[in-house]
């Protein structure tokens, strides 16, 4: 059994409340989760934090992976969701700084192989405005919390929200689906 197709059909045990399979799925992803969440939270006890909240949605919407959907890709985008949540919420004087440029690791953006859909994902982006381009990136890709690019951008925090559902709403026409 490939590694994916074990993954799937650990979501679709863990569905079923199979608590050996939830362990077993947590022992196979959690490394790689853990790594994605740390990216964007920039603290092991924040990370941890959304660790756990990454598998309590995993737990509670296994029922919602579909036979033909990636279940990693389902997980990693649970996981970036929990932590862009926590990091949106929050308070202003707890905004974090970007990476400094020796942190990085590799970007996949800057290589050579790029999927179908990231190169109509950065099309869409290119459509944006210089500035909205700017925020949604430091936003979803880099993780900065509304508070954060309020101070960068010089904008009101309601103002970023704004801002970011429009670019979204955008994104998400440019690509066929909805926002």
């Amino acid at each position: 059994m490939t590694p994916i197709r074990k993954v799937h059909a650990l979501v679709e045990a863990v569905a079923t409340g199979d608590r050996q399979a939830f362990e077993e799925l947590y022992r196979l992803t959690s490394p790689k989760l853990y790594g994605i969440v740390l990216r964007l939270m920039r603290r092991p006890e924040l990370a941890a934090e959304a660790l756990r909240r990454t598998y309590g949605r995993i737990h509670a919407e296994a029922h919602t992976l579909k036979p033909q959907e990636d279940p990693v890709a389902w997980m990693v985008s649970i996981a970036r969701a929990c932590a862009l949540d926590m990091a949106w919420r929050r308070p202003v004087g707890d905004a974090f700084e970007p990476f400094d440029v020796g942190q990085r690791g590799e970007d996949p953006l800057a290589g050579a192989r790029r999927s179908p859909a990231l190169q109509r994902l950065l099309t869409c982006l290119g459509t944006l405005p210089e500035e909205r381009r700017r925020m949604v990136l430091l936003a979803f890709y880099d993780g900065w919390s509304r508070e954060a690019l309020s101070v960068y951008f010089d904008a009101p925090p309601a103002g970023i929200r704004a801002w970011m559902a429009r670019s979204v709403a955008q994104l998400g026409a440019c690509l066929g689906r909805r926002a």
